[in-house]
């Protein structure tokens, strides 16, 4: 879980962190700590390239409890994004 500024984006230094993540195998979600708006999929970061999901409408919190609930259903980022879109 990364929770960055509008529509989730980052720094550098964060953007070469979530790289190696999910070159291990770790699921990355992006998330906003602005007070609201959405975190849209590739917008100002192509999430397909980078390997990650987003958290929608979500807040960090939130969506760190949706993650680790998807997670106990599946390892599939397709089908995880899917439940932030739902949820």
């Amino acid at each position: 879980m990364i929770a960055g500024v509008g529509n989730g984006n980052f720094n550098k230094a964060y953007m070469d962190a979530v790289k190696r993540a999910v070159a291990a195998g770790i699921i990355v979600c992006r998330a906003s700590r602005t007070p609201s708006g959405r975190v849209v999929l590739h917008d100002e970061i192509n999430d397909d390239e980078l390997g990650t999901i987003v958290s929608d409408d979500l807040t960090p919190q939130k969506a760190r409890i949706l993650l680790m609930l998807g997670l106990t259903k599946t390892k599939d980022k397709k089908q995880l994004q899917e439940f932030f879109f739902k949820y």
